[in-house]
């Protein structure tokens, strides 16, 4: 764990890490709606989730950079099911609380989805070997 919190240390800018400490942020607030909403359990689950399977790639490839392929197998679930469920047909319960966490999670998502394909698909090219 120590090894693979200084190869990310290392590999990331200062934006990168506030952007980071952000998706910490933000997922653990789903614990304020976890009593009300089943929703909210599997935002925070997905959460715990995710950290193990972005240790076992870090130990197996030991790029930083791949680490985002956690992300890619836990959160693009998570955030199609929060549409289905929490957003499609359910616009107006979009006013409240809950469901401006939502919309600030699901944006944070997609944004973190966009960087972990994009980094998943570099390392993809740069290990592809030319002779094939």
């Amino acid at each position: 764990m120590e090894e693979m919190e200084a190869a990310v240390s290392a590999a990331t800018s200062d934006a990168t890490k506030i952007w980071m400490d952000w998706m910490m942020i933000i997922f653990l607030s789903s614990l304020i709606f976890v009593y009300r909403h089943l929703s909210a359990r599997f935002i925070f689950a997905s959460l715990i989730l995710s950290m193990p399977i972005a240790i076992w790639i870090f130990e197996a490839t030991k790029s930083p950079h791949l680490i985002g392929v956690a992300h890619i197998l836990v959160w693009l679930p998570l955030s199609l099911y929060l549409v289905k469920t929490e957003i499609v047909g359910k616009i107006e319960s979009l006013k409240s609380p809950y469901g401006v966490y939502l919309i600030l999670l699901l944006s944070t998502i997609v944004i973190s989805l966009f960087f972990d394909i994009r980094d998943a698909i570099l390392i993809a090219l740069e290990m592809k070997d030319p002779y094939l």
